[in-house]
């Protein structure tokens, strides 16, 4: 019988000094002297236990599947039901606090009274709002499990699709997602194993059954290896899926989640920019996050070692809008920055925020002194959040100029296609995604080209 305990313990051995001690290393046992090495759930084939070939063959492995996300599409259900060019808002999660409030503004959900659908939830290929017992989902919910998950390793994303396939999602809810990404240790996934005949193979030639040692060596090749497999998967309670060979421990599953109080707290940014400022020697960066005040921006500049950040370099910009970064050159603007950010924040408090960020996206922003300008003459910009094109907008002014004086049945007949080319050409108008926005004070020119000439 194998030792596998031992076989472990070499195998940490002759880790030491070639992964660091944060890596995931699990372990599936080919023979007696080899092993399917797996190092933050990477694949490192099958390699033989034996000090210098091991340690020729260990290479790094990014720690988790950064490209991971949760897609969803919000929908708001009055008007998906009243407006048939409204599509709602994507939102992939993981998600910051801004990132989910930006989405409710592109899916104009202003106020509780406003019912809305999570749509399209989708998790490796399968819908969740489909095939998950939907009326368990909730946001803050869906959000949290994708906070966990995105620190999994690749092979603890395998673990995972192999209990939603095991359980079956129509039998299962959100808590139960929840709790079985505390509970991965409970299960495991052989790589390389689809069905019984290589599950009853891998037994047999890595003497992973007692009985075989009584089986005289000539009677092996009258093994019937399906068969063995298929007794073992029975017994084991597994399942052949395309990541391999699942099998779990239902009976050693702690309930981390009770469902009201999540197991852990994440940290959640709330900014309106946030900028990595280095030290000019390049020994130390951080995050600087906007707005913020003169005592916050001291004690920031005492962190970093800095007299004053013309001794600083700025690296990146993050921002809750994202025009702006792109108009931002060097910390000689961050004042300016500052101000718009503390502008911005007003206008989250004041409901305006979404109709800034339509500004921005549908007139356009190449320069930090255009968007503060835009932020100075909110006044005079009006955002028809409920429409989602040209069309729309039209119908929305034609309600405005002539609701209630044309009788109803006259807008049955009216051209809304051609008054909407008439409204683009003479106002200034952009859609977007938090509706179409609309300049006052701005119109534009109604001369034609050999006019101009």
């Amino acid at each position: 019988m194998i030792n596998r305990e031992e076989i472990s313990k070499n195998i940490q051995r002759l880790l030491q000094g070639y992964a660091d001690t944060s890596n995931d290393i699990k372990v599936t046992i080919r023979t007696p002297k080899e092993v399917d090495v797996y190092i933050d759930g990477e694949l490192f084939n099958t390699y033989l236990i034996e000090e210098k070939k091991f340690k020729n063959n260990i290479v790094q492995s990014r720690k988790k599947d950064d490209d991971f996300k949760i897609t969803i599409i919000l929908s708001r259900d009055d008007l998906a039901e009243r407006k048939s060019q409204y599509i709602g808002a994507e939102l992939q999660l993981p998600a910051t606090e801004n990132e989910i409030k930006d989405a409710f503004e592109r899916a104009r959900i202003n106020n509780e009274n406003q019912h809305y659908t999570m749509k399209e939830c989708r998790l490796y290929g399968f819908d969740l709002a489909v095939d998950l017992k939907a009326e368990t989902i909730d946001l803050s919910k869906l959000n949290y499990l994708a906070k966990v998950m995105s620190r999994f390793s690749i092979y603890e994303h395998k673990q995972f699709r192999g209990y939603m396939e095991k359980k079956g999602l129509s039998l299962l809810d959100i808590n139960s997602l929840i709790n079985n990404a505390y509970n991965l240790d409970k299960c495991e996934i052989v790589d390389g194993i689809y069905d019984a005949e290589s599950l009853g193979r891998m037994y047999v030639d890595n003497g992973m059954l007692d009985w075989m040692g009584s089986l005289p060596k000539e009677a092996w090749n009258f093994l019937d290896y399906k068969a063995i497999g298929e007794k073992i998967r029975e017994s084991e309670d597994g399942l052949f899926t395309e990541d391999g060979y699942f099998t779990c421990n239902d009976k050693e599953y702690a309930e981390v989640y009770d469902g009201e109080h999540f197991p852990e707290t994440f940290e959640d940014d709330k900014y309106i920019f946030k900028l990595l400022i280095e030290s000019k020697d390049g020994e130390v960066k951080d995050w600087l996050v906007l707005p913020a005040s003169k005592e916050s921006k001291a004690n920031f500049l005492k962190q970093l070692g800095a007299d004053s950040f013309d001794d600083c370099m700025l690296m990146a910009v993050q921002s809750m809008e994202s025009t702006i970064p792109m108009c931002i050159k060097d910390l000689s603007q961050l004042g300016l920055l500052n101000s718009l950010a503390h502008r911005m924040r007003d206008m989250e408090r004041t409901g305006e925020l979404a109709k800034y960020k339509a500004v921005i996206e549908g007139f356009g922003c190449t320069v930090l002194d255009e968007a503060i300008a835009y932020a100075n003459r909110m006044q005079d910009f009006v955002l028809y959040p409920e429409s989602s094109s040209a069309i729309e907008y039209a119908k929305d002014i034609y309600d405005e100029t002539f609701g209630g004086i044309v009788p109803e049945s006259f807008s049955k007949h009216f051209n809304f296609a051609s008054y909407s080319v008439d409204l683009m050409n003479t106002e200034k108008v952009a859609v977007t995604e938090y509706g179409v926005i609309k300049d006052k004070a701005d119109k534009k020119d109604t001369f034609t080209h050999d006019e101009k000439v």
